[in-house]
């Protein structure tokens, strides 16, 4: 089963996150910037943490150890966790067996360009032949960012080097307002846990 938590961003202050944060996520907060991103980063950790704990596992005693394309596992215990964020939302997946999560917030971009250079033909046809090639540009965006994070390849794996159409059995897609988000893993049963004010 995959837990998919999710806030909108200013639902909870910096104060409230830290408060909230775990002892690694304190200090990794205290090392940063403290921009945005910093903000984003401690909100989705929070959210990590609170699935960490429904699987019955401790934030404070689990030991994150990272694979050579730097993401976080965690040693020792059947739980995975993966996160992403965007200007509309924030969100965290928690899962029994490995998941990948990746959300976008919609917006003006160069489809066409940004598709010739990570897309593979057939996706770029389908945008083309789409009713709204906006919805299916973003769809096929965050299949493929959710995809090499489940694989925990990142972007070291070009993103032109596979196509979406042959992953839906383990992805499944969908919006909140107008954030796209793909969860890939086991998507028989996604839970979604809405969290903040």
């Amino acid at each position: 089963m995959i837990s998919l938590y999710y806030a909108l961003p200013g639902t909870l202050s910096i104060r409230e996150l830290y408060d909230r944060a775990d002892t690694l996520s304190r200090r990794l907060f205290d090392e940063s910037s403290k921009g945005v991103n910093a903000y984003y980063s401690l909100f989705c950790r929070v959210l990590s943490d609170i699935g960490i704990a429904e699987y019955g596992a401790d934030p404070e005693q689990i030991e994150i150890y990272k694979n050579e394309h730097g993401k976080e596992y965690i040693k020792d215990r059947d739980i995975f966790r993966n996160v992403s964020h965007t200007k509309g939302l924030l969100c965290s997946a928690v899962s029994d067996t490995e998941v990948g999560v990746d959300c976008e917030t919609a917006s003006d971009r160069d489809f066409d360009g940004l598709a010739k250079r990570f897309f593979t033909k057939a996706e770029q046809e389908r945008i083309s032949a789409a009713k709204d090639p906006k919805d299916e540009f973003f769809r096929i965006w965050t299949k493929k960012e959710s995809y090499v994070k489940y694989t925990g390849e990142g972007l070291s794996r070009p993103l032109d080097s596979f196509d979406t159409a042959d992953l839906e059995n383990i992805q499944s897609t969908f919006k909140i307002g107008d954030t796209y988000i793909t969860v890939t893993g086991d998507i028989s049963h996604i839970r979604f846990i809405k969290e903040g004010k």
